[in-house]
């Protein structure tokens, strides 16, 4: 059904088979023969013949109202793709780790609005678990983490590289042993890639130092942990949060060390009672990866979304 409809479709609007066929550059006997063709395989006639100018049948009328439903959908659909990639619309949802929400997607969310100021951007605080429940269903588009999701379900991008820190207050009398070990505010970015492993400090050091860490159901928390079962310590952990903005605002109150990524603090020029040292182990620095789940539909959006993402913290850390 519809084979011949833009034949049939030319007829009826010219109530000629004559004027349809010049219309359509074609020869009248080939016009004829299609739109027979068609009819013949409907089993029903949609033009009356012995009328002039020739005129519809009433399954004709009905035919002719589905091909002008079909031509308005196509439109439609027209004007959705044109506006998907020319981004006059559509929308996205974005997932990051906790460090990601408040210090990487907002600088990056703000300079896609300002140049695709009709794509409607959704962002959302989740775990990693429950990113990877919304990724499967389709509820989320990206997700910004440092947890390496698996690479048979999930394309991965690498797009930041971070290294963990040890967060202590400087009125901890652990820092009077450390004086030569201290990151200064130009080491908190990418240069802390280069310091070399002999101004890094190890867990032991910290064995009776109260901690402020995240739950255990965070991955850096997992990542700490590991950091300190490598030399043998138990942390002592006085509290815990969901968050690491959490942590480093109690930790500036004295409250107790932490440990996050050195890009929170990288631009901050309210540290002047902490200090910052390099952890010694191969577990402290980690890749960050935006990642969508493979095999689904990459809209323009989207595809615009990881080309800034990519590049804006690729910038940042100096290639990825």
């Amino acid at each position: 059904m519809f084979h011949n409809r833009d034949y049939i479709f030319a007829v009826y609007k010219n109530r000629s088979f004559g004027k349809a066929a010049e219309e359509l550059h074609i020869s009248q006997p080939s016009l004829s023969a299609a739109v027979a063709k068609e009819e013949k395989l409907l089993g029903m006639q949609i033009f009356n013949r012995k009328t002039s100018p020739i005129s519809l049948t009433p399954f004709g009328q009905e035919y002719i109202r589905a091909v002008e439903n079909i031509h308005e959908m196509e439109e439609h659909l027209q004007t959705l793709s044109y506006e998907d990639h020319a981004l006059q619309s559509g929308s996205i949802s974005i997932a990051a780790s906790n460090l990601g929400i408040p210090h990487v997607i907002p600088r990056v969310i703000a300079e896609f609005k300002k140049t695709y100021p009709l794509v409607d951007i959704r962002i959302i605080e989740t775990s990693t678990s429950g990113a990877k429940q919304m990724l499967d269903s389709g509820e989320l588009d990206l997700f910004v983490t440092n947890r390496p999701l698996d690479p048979e379900k999930y394309t991965r991008i690498v797009c930041d590289r971070e290294c963990l820190i040890w967060v202590v207050p400087r009125e901890f009398g652990v820092n009077r042993e450390l004086k030569d070990f201290r990151l200064r505010p130009e080491e908190l970015g990418d240069a802390i890639f280069s310091i070399p492993e002999e101004r890094a400090v190890p867990a032991k050091v910290f064995e009776d130092v109260p901690f402020i860490l995240l739950h255990d159901t965070n991955y850096l928390r997992l990542c700490v942990n590991i950091i300190f079962q490598e030399s043998g310590v138990v942390p002592k952990v006085v509290m815990e949060f969901e968050h690491s903005a959490s942590s480093y605002n109690f930790a500036s109150f004295g409250i107790g060390a932490t440990v996050f990524s050195n890009r929170l603090v990288e631009d901050r020029v309210d540290i002047q009672n902490l200090y910052f040292y390099k952890i010694r182990s191969r577990y402290s620095c980690r890749d960050t990866f935006l990642c969508y789940r493979k095999g689904r539909y990459v809209t323009a959006a989207m595809q615009k979304a990881i080309e800034l993402i990519v590049t804006r913290m690729r910038e940042g850390t100096g290639g990825a």
